[in-house]
C-alpha cells in the first residue's frame, strides 16, 4: 500500500468508499496515481474493471496566502 493520504485523529486515510464511490487522497498527483494503479490491480483480481468514462479526478491544493503585516 501506497503511504500517502491525510492523518484524521490517529489513523491515517488514502481512500474513502461509500456505495459505489471511490475517492483517493494523496499529497501528490504521483501519490494518487500510485494508489490509482493498486486499486486497478486489485479490482482485476476479482473480476472488476474500472470506467474511465465515469473517472473523475480533482487537484485541491492548500497555499497559506495570508501576508503578515
Amino acid at each position: 500500500m501506497v503511504p500517502s493520504g491525510i492523518k484524521i485523529g490517529k489513523e491515517q486515510l488514502n481512500i474513502l468508499a461509500y456505495a459505489d464511490y471511490i475517492v483517493l487522497i494523496g499529497k501528490n498527483e504521483l501519490e494518487i496515481r500510485k494508489l490509482f494503479v493498486e486499486m486497478e490491480n486489485i479490482a482485476r483480481k476479482f473480476g472488476l474493471w474500472i470506467n474511465q468514462e465515469k473517472t473523475k479526478y480533482m487537484i485541491v491544493e492548500r497555499k497559506n496566502n495570508l501576508k503578515k503585516k
